[in-house]
């Protein structure tokens, strides 16, 4: 690892190798040249989300291009914990923030679930890519979460592996003062985990019943309070990061 990391990171879909040069899209010419004001000679980190990262140094820029090479080793490659988020999509600007947030939180896969109450019928894939690769340039992880496309939670659940915890968001433990979601969570060894958060309207009795019937399913009060989707997103996350994954000592691999 080198002994300074530059403050900007940019993610590029390229092998690297140290020596080579690497062109730059225009959306990211723009960012260096003219957001943060960087010119020929100056560093960053390039990373492309499955090998180390390298320092890289800026050999030309213009309005609408820019080069780099890659100079020395900058960090080695590590991946987040093995935690899913499944979310049923909502509005646009809430959808990103959760897309953001979630990769801000680690988590390794990202998959829009379509569900009885949700409020939308479609949702750009490539969208929620672009957020999650900006997000991984910010908080400076070196994996890029993948993003599956939107799918119905029943199919969801039939392909559901065999030996990955639900962690099932329910709603209706809310009321229930009396439940720790800390103690729920430490309850059982957690190795391989996805976290199921319902649309605004909640989840459907079939729904509910449908996910209760998993043989790993781990329901998760998330509090006293009514939460809306977004927010019980990072409560969730939160909870679940603190527990088992690499917010713990005894985290996921």
């Amino acid at each position: 690892m080198c002994a300074y990391t530059p403050p900007i990171r940019l993610f590029v879909d390229a092998d690297l190798v140290k020596g080579a040069t690497l062109s730059l899209d225009r959306e990211q010419s723009h960012y260096l040249g003219h957001v943060m004001r960087r010119s020929a000679g100056d560093r960053l980190e390039i990373f492309n989300g499955r090998t180390d990262s390298f320092i890289a140094e800026l050999t030309e820029i213009s309005r609408k291009s820019a080069s780099v090479q890659l100079v020395e080793l900058c960090s080695d490659f590590k991946t987040s914990p093995d935690l899913w988020f499944l979310f049923a999509p909502v509005k646009r600007a809430r959808l990103d923030f959760m897309a953001q947030k979630a990769t801000e939180l680690g988590v390794r896969h990202i998959q829009p679930v379509n569900t009885d109450y949700c409020q939308v019928s479609r949702v750009n894939q490539d969208r929620l890519s672009a957020n999650a690769v900006e997000a991984a340039e910010q908080t400076g992880r070196l994996d890029v979460p993948s993003v599956g496309p939107f799918l119905p939670l029943h199919q969801i659940l039939a392909e559901w592996p065999a030996d990955r915890h639900l962690i099932f968001c329910d709603e209706a433990l809310s009321a229930d003062n009396q439940i720790d979601p800390l103690a729920q969570l430490h309850s059982k060894p957690i190795a391989k985990a996805g976290l199921l958060i319902g649309p605004e309207g909640g989840f459907s009795d079939t729904e509910r019943d449908h996910i209760r019937q998993m043989s790993l399913v781990c329901p998760l009060s998330l509090g006293p309070r009514i939460l809306r989707s977004d927010t019980a997103a990072l409560a969730a996350l939160s909870l679940f990061q603190a527990v088992w994954g690499d917010w713990s000592v005894s985290g996921l691999d």
